[in-house]
């Protein structure tokens, strides 16, 4: 269960880059991602205990997969599952779905992480991915808006 949650955490991110680069399989690949999630939150509810994962030695990474965390994960991939099928035909380019999944991995990464740099990261890719799904539609009031958001998630970063 270790390996299949570093690659669940990879995933998303691996494929987010993929579908940039193969636009005819975007939504899906996108779709792909969110049942690979919630097939893994649905795997975490079959395990008796927490996973507990530290990369890097003592000053690494820290996860922890536990039910909780299992039905944040599951709520994540239905609700991308949902923007997906909702986007299917509303002929959104390679670079929404792109930014879709790697918010997706993001979130799901920040579910299960225990230590504050590693919630910070996930919280910065988070805020970065966001932003520019603010700013897809590239109208004036959507950049305006993707700016502001910005400029306060920024100012509020560093007192994280």
């Amino acid at each position: 269960m270790n390996t299949i949650t570093i690659a669940w955490i990879a995933l998303p991110l691996f494929v987010g880059f993929s579908i940039y680069l193969l636009p005819k399989l975007d939504r899906y690949l996108a779709l792909a991602i969110a049942i690979a999630s919630a097939g893994y939150a649905s795997q975490l509810f079959l395990e008796q205990s927490p996973l507990k994962l530290q990369l890097l030695d003592n000053f690494g990474v820290i996860l922890v997969a536990d039910h909780l965390s299992g039905f944040f994960i599951l709520t994540n991939a239905l609700v991308t599952a949902a923007v997906v099928f909702y986007c299917w035909q509303s002929g959104k380019t390679a670079f929404f779905y792109t930014q879709t999944i790697i918010l997706h991995g993001s979130v799901n990464a920040a579910f299960i992480c225990a230590d504050f740099i590693s919630l910070y990261v996930a919280l910065e890719v988070i805020s970065i991915a966001a932003f520019l799904l603010i700013a897809y539609p590239r109208t004036d009031r959507s950049i305006w808006v993707a700016l502001r958001y910005l400029f306060v998630s920024n100012t509020a970063m560093p007192i994280l």
